[in-house]
């Protein structure tokens, strides 16, 4: 009897344990099952000293660069990028548009959905330079709370910013995001920085 009463005891205890443990753990796994992260590459270039630094990945080639801002050669912006606080406004080709490179305009990448793809990631990168080509230099300017627009289709989509970070500036991006939301990611080089890019996560509204 003595024995058993022990046995008990002990796995009274373990269990005891183990619930406590799983208390403890539990919020953070669920946070962990919410959260998921997509790996991409990016093509982006920093300023320094004048010079240009290419950090472009070896699948995604640096194109020729040009002055042009509006659609040109029978190119049709897919969509348009607006975010009021910083008075930006600018259009986006598609995937396949030869238009569609960081060298030429905001750039869709890839990896992107569309916006009216439910759940899918909307990723848009763009320069930060004081060149012509620095559509995004002011995105730093910019916090969790934020609002930015889509317009495609004929639709608006609004979004909120929920996330900022930054990364190595090394090719590849890690996108941290809830997948059972529908979002927007900007990327762009960090503010007087030539190691870091910044990224911003933004979820439909």
């Amino acid at each position: 009897m003595e024995k058993l009463s022990n046995r008990t005891v002990v796995i009274i205890g373990f269990l005891a344990i183990g619930i406590g443990i799983f208390l403890l753990t539990y919020d953070y796994f669920t946070g962990k099952k919410e959260k998921a992260y997509e790996k991409i590459n990016i093509s982006l270039y920093s300023e320094q000293d004048g010079e240009k630094i290419d950090n472009t990945p070896q699948n995604i080639a640096a194109a020729d660069i040009s002055t042009t801002v509006e659609p040109s050669n029978g190119g049709q912006y897919l969509g348009i990028l607006k975010i009021d606080k910083i008075h930006l406004e600018q259009g986006f080709y598609d995937k396949g548009n030869p238009l569609n490179n960081v060298g030429k305009s905001v750039t869709l990448l890839d990896p992107s959905n569309y916006p009216d793809q439910k759940n899918g990631n909307t990723i848009l990168v763009a320069h930060s330079g004081t060149s012509y080509l620095g559509y995004f230099r002011n995105l730093y300017q910019l916090n969790k709370g934020d609002l930015a627009t889509i317009k495609y289709k004929g639709n608006t989509y609004v979004y909120k910013i929920v996330n900022i970070y930054n990364e190595n500036k090394d090719g590849d991006v890690m996108i941290y995001r809830n997948k059972n939301k529908t979002t927007l990611t900007l990327i762009t080089c960090t503010k007087n920085s030539d190691t870091l890019q910044t990224i911003y996560i933004a979820e439909l509204q």
